[in-house]
């Protein structure tokens, strides 16, 4: 098999060999009439490449000037000595993945084996030059492209042109959405050409933004006096009226000689007025050239020779190249030595539109004949050539499929599914291939093409299996974390009849989801016991991750302390599963067990990252940043919820960007950064309430309580927190209530409201049962301990310092802070100073100044003079500055480091040079003195 794509890939570059461009777009001076400031604008960009990267997303109506601009630039940036790259996007191949990227890149392809392995690998797969045994995600194709620019233009300047975004296959432009967003740094300026309205993910505030109008009325008039001199007044006004300002309208309309008996036409899309004047040019040319022409625009490939082998096929004679003479005459197309390319793509689709249904079904077939080594075209043409059911065909395309998927192809997986779903024998067939389509739908996150594949599914026949599918695809379509308890019976449900049909795996990942969606929204006892009790019909290993994560989600608190000891169990021996790793890690957070979880997060984070799935490692990096909070790791949090951020704004993932938001905004409250904290609480807030998810909610309220209590303002950090505990409230989760135990009662029993503080204690206590995880447990000492009379308080004080304790940092700082506090009280100042002077050495280390000071002013009060907090260097670099200092610390490169946080290795050198100036220090040796407490924070 490695052999055949080997093949694949050498036969489409071959294919492919010649110009950069694989359309000639009319172009010329004539289109550059009114464009002065246009020009300029791009002049500029490339002048100032060695000043950094940029990109310029170029958009207008088909015909207006865009290739014409590109052109321009082209010539500006050869006369510079850039290296010019280009890539044209060609409806007739956006169902070959890749093939734009390909196009563009081939000029660097030798330099390819310089990347590492990895990137390597997958971009070799994702061009068919080999078999990989696993799919490279999108994002690791990204890269290892990025990492070739980046390369190459380190040693000279890149313009990177893509013409016709709108057509570019779907792989290649998410390709191209990434690298756009990390050209800051490096001498690459992208120009990016589409038409209106397909700016999809081009969409970056950075990205500069250029839309081309029509000419003005003077620069109108003197282009087409110019081209069509003896028109008479009425046609001239008619002709500046319908053209709008339009160059290629103004130049092609009057080349239709019938322009003048048309009169009903004027309402037609200007488009489609062109499509018109250029199809009318059909009824001159000879029989064989408007064959040829129609065999061009169905063929999915450039090449003269193809266009020849399959004119001839159809015609049934011979022709040659001076059968498209005429052709080029009408100027129509292009001509070089191995190539026929339109002189517009509205050319191309003039033609489509101007041969019949039998005739294109004739093209095809000739055209799957002459392609049949490179087997992905070679299907796509026997497809177009098909009518009606074939099975083997459909099967082949099965193997298509699968071809897209180790590519990493996605999108194009999903169009090939539904392709061979339409050439299907049998309806169970048809069914089955519209299923597999919509599973890798929901993965991708589209549920209107999810709904769209499940209504072609149309499962008739009684099939539970098809049943349950339905429902696990409608329900990952959806977004997660959303407040309808209403959907866990019918989960419950599909898991049921999925289990009794034998697909026991699919029962257990329905049952999971509905696990989840009873944390999310509040699920009455009984909704808790039925999915329970489900789980346990399953007859699942007990050590079965999925399992596991049931019960906690299920019952956090009451089955915490059980959960616990099977995760203690397990968290050794998941470390070569990072899906295991992930499953458990999320379930160590949930219970309140995140000294556990942090290990299993960050080997699963470190996965994800090799494998470049940035959408699930947007997700996991919250749950590591929010674990890592707990235990005292806030650089490492604050580092986490950064580049969750960033990746999950990269794949679209608002959940995932408030939830790291509420992290961060909680963080820089313990800081005290209070400004700083109510701006991240408010951008979060904006982003929750756009999901209606109450677990963010309620996590943000906990945020936001906590940074009250550090200014002091312990009635306002009770209004928050109460919140958590009123059925009522949009906040209102009882899985996460315990999550701010400890915080809401500090707020209650210090703004007077000591009986609710109790009561919920006794509940939380009640809910636990006598083997709470070691957390809870510390919280509940916590608590009680504040609401103590003077003869049990210290008591509690000391089991809640017990050896569990030295886990949570924070939490035992704010122990010993109120220990000292009450001692002090009881005019022990003496035994209150050991402490105090320990509460204030582990603020210092995490940074938790507002606490920090207080115990301060207690040390003093008790009698002992404090020393003032040492001001660490790093404390001013920010998180990504600090997290690159760390990995060249630990003696990484420039491209190691760029490969393991998605950026080009010239941004992170310019994110050094930035770390230097700021720190004082000249090397990389210099780094990891200053770093040891930014890396190992004291507990």
């Amino acid at each position: 098999m490695a052999k055949q794509s080997e093949k694949i890939g050498s036969s489409r570059r071959r294919q492919s060999k010649g110009a950069p461009a694989r359309s000639a777009h009319v172009s010329g001076p004539e289109f550059l009439k009114g464009r002065d400031r246009d020009i300029a604008l791009i002049d500029q960009m490339i002048a100032r490449i060695d000043q950094g990267g940029s990109t310029l997303v170029i958009s207008g109506e088909p015909g207006i000037g865009k290739s014409a601009l590109l052109e321009r630039a082209r010539h500006q940036a050869r006369e510079r000595d850039l290296t010019v790259l280009s890539m044209t996007g060609v409806l007739a191949e956006v169902h070959l993945p890749f093939a734009a990227l390909e196009q563009a890149l081939r000029p660097l392809m030798k330099e390819a084996v310089n990347l590492v392995p990895r990137q390597r690998s997958a971009l070799f797969s994702a061009f068919g030059m080999h078999d990989d045994t696993g799919a490279p995600d999108i994002f690791l194709v990204a890269l290892a492209a990025l990492s070739l620019l980046t390369e190459s233009a380190a040693r000279r300047p890149i313009l990177l042109i893509a013409d016709d975004v709108q057509w570019l296959d779907e792989a290649t432009y998410e390709v191209l959405a990434f690298i756009s967003r990390r050209l800051s740094s490096d001498p690459i300026v992208l120009f990016v050409a589409m038409r209106d309205g397909f700016d999809r993910l081009f969409d970056d505030p950075s990205h500069l933004r250029l839309r081309l109008s029509g000419l003005g009325e003077a620069d109108a008039e003197h282009l087409l006096d110019a081209h069509a001199p003896d028109l008479s007044a009425d046609l001239r006004s008619r002709f500046l009226q319908e053209a709008a300002g339009n160059p290629l309208a103004l130049l092609e309309l009057p080349r239709d000689r019938r322009a003048a008996d048309i009169k009903d036409t004027t309402w037609l899309p200007l488009t489609e007025r062109l499509e018109r004047a250029f199809s009318s040019r059909l009824t001159d040319l000879p029989a064989a050239t408007r064959m040829l022409l129609f065999v061009a625009a169905e063929n999915d490939g450039t090449s003269l020779h193809e266009i020849l082998r399959a004119g001839k096929a159809v015609l049934g004679e011979e022709v040659d190249v001076s059968t498209l003479t005429p052709a080029i005459a009408a100027r129509l197309i292009d001509l070089d030595e191995t190539e026929v390319r339109f002189r517009h793509p509205l050319v191309r689709s003039a033609m489509h539109q101007a041969a019949d249904l039998a005739t294109r079904h004739r093209i095809h077939a000739a055209l799957a004949e002459i392609v049949h080594e490179e087997l992905d075209r070679h299907l796509w043409h026997r497809a177009a050539a098909t009518i009606g059911p074939d099975e083997e065909l459909a099967g082949e395309y099965d193997v298509m499929a699968g071809r897209a998927l180790r590519k990493g192809a996605v999108a194009m997986a999903i169009e090939v599914l539904e392709k061979a779903a339409a050439l299907s024998g049998t309806p169970r067939a048809r069914s089955d291939r519209f299923l597999r389509a919509a599973e890798l739908a929901a993965d991708l996150g589209q549920p209107d093409l999810l709904e769209r594949l499940l209504r072609q599914a149309n499962v008739s026949e009684p099939d539970p299996v098809a049943s349950a599918r339905i429902g696990w695809c409608r329900e990952m379509g959806q977004p997660p974390m959303v407040n309808d308890p209403a959907k866990i019976p019918s989960l419950v449900g599909l898991a049921a009849e999925a289990n009794a049909a034998g697909a026991t795996d699919l029962a257990s990942n329905l049952l999971w989801r509905a696990a989840q969606r009873c944390w999310w929204s509040n699920a009455d006892g009984d909704l808790r016991k039925t999915i329970l009790m489900a789980a346990n019909r399953l007859e699942l290993p007990d050590t079965d991750p999925r399992l596991i994560a049931i019960s906690a989600y299920v019952e956090p608190l009451h089955l915490g302390g059980e959960i616990s000891g099977k995760l203690q169990q397990l968290a050794g021996t998941s470390g070569g599963n990072p899906v295991a790793a992930r499953i458990l890690g999320s379930t160590a957070n949930v219970i309140g067990a995140f000294d556990l979880g942090v290990g299993l997060l960050t080997y699963s984070a470190a996965a994800l990252r090799d494998q470049g799935r940035l959408s699930d490692l947007a997700r996991v990096l919250f749950a590591q940043a929010w674990a890592e909070m707990e235990v005292g790791d806030w650089t490492g949090a604050m580092r986490e919820a950064e580049e969750s951020v960033r990746f999950a704004e990269e794949t679209g993932g608002t959940l995932w960007i408030a939830a790291a938001t509420i992290v961060k905004a909680r963080l820089a409250g313990m800081m005290g950064n209070l400004d700083q904290s109510q701006a991240y609480a408010a951008q979060a807030e904006r982003l929750v309430v756009s999901v209606g998810a109450s677990f963010l909610l309620a996590m943000l309220q906990i945020a936001r309580g906590t940074a009250a209590i550090g200014a002091g303002r312990h009635w306002e950090a009770y209004e928050h927190l109460r919140r958590l505990f009123i059925p009522a409230d949009p906040a209102f989760n009882s899985g996460l209530q315990f999550f701010g135990l400890a915080d809401f009662v500090e707020a209650a029993v210090f703004s007077g409201h000591a009986q609710t503080a109790e009561e919920v204690i006794e509940e939380m206590q009640r809910v636990a049962g006598p083997s709470p995880v070691p957390w809870v447990e510390t919280m509940l000492s916590y608590g009680k301990a504040l609401l103590a009379t003077p003869a049990e308080a210290e008591r509690f004080y000391l089991q809640g310092l017990g050896p569990c304790a030295s886990k949570w940092p924070f939490l035992r700082g704010r122990l010993l802070l109120a220990y000292g506090i009450w001692l002090r009280r009881q005019r022990r100042s003496a035994d209150a100073r050991a402490p105090l002077r320990e509460a204030r050495d582990i603020f210092d280390a995490l940074s938790a100044l507002p606490w920090s000071e207080r115990a301060r002013e207690e040390l003093r009060a008790s009698g002992e003079a404090s020393r003032k907090r040492t001001e660490y260097v790093w404390e001013t670099l920010t998180p990504q500055e600090l997290h690159i200092a760390q990995l060249a610390a630990e003696g990484l490169s420039n491209k190691e480091i760029g490969a393991r946080l998605y950026l080009s290795h010239r941004t992170v050198g310019y994110h050094l040079h930035r770390i230097f100036a700021k720190t004082g220090v000249t090397s990389r040796s210099g780094l990891r003195p200053i770093l040891t407490d930014a890396i190992t924070p004291e507990s």
